[in-house]
């Protein structure tokens, strides 16, 4: 798979981690999955994935400084944040600033529709996971 195809998922819970993973599992897609900031940016210097998907608390860093930091390096990279119910203004700030393109909140049902959206794929040769 190309870097085209990568996504990274960065979540401090290992649960959460798995559970987005499997909301976006699919065959033409690959993934690396993180649970801090610090070990996901180490790898962007490497790969130039085609989306990151992170939450807005990870331990090292806030989500919203960490996705600046990858538009920053990666300046066509897609980015996601995902947020509990309560969304801080600065998600929405951030939002309206390009610095993400895309805020989700949990439960995490649109994710797909979301990523589908900003990675332009099709809905044609795929088929929902159930889980």
């Amino acid at each position: 798979m190309s870097d085209h195809d990568l996504i990274y998922i960065v979540d401090e819970r290992p649960l959460s981690r798995h559970g987005l993973w499997l909301r976006l599992m699919h065959r033409k897609r690959s993934f690396r999955l993180f649970g801090d900031a610090c070990s996901a940016l180490a790898a962007l210097e490497h790969e130039a994935p085609a989306l990151v998907v992170a939450d807005l608390d990870l331990p090292d860093l806030d989500g919203v400084a960490f996705l600046a930091e990858v538009r920053r390096r990666r300046p066509v990279v897609r980015t996601v944040l995902v947020s509990g119910t309560e969304t801080p203004i600065g998600a929405r700030h951030a939002l309206q600033d390009r610095i993400i393109d895309e805020l989700v909140a949990r439960p995490v049902e649109a994710l797909d529709y979301v990523v589908r959206r900003l990675l332009r794929e099709g809905w044609d040769d795929w088929l929902p996971v159930a889980v």
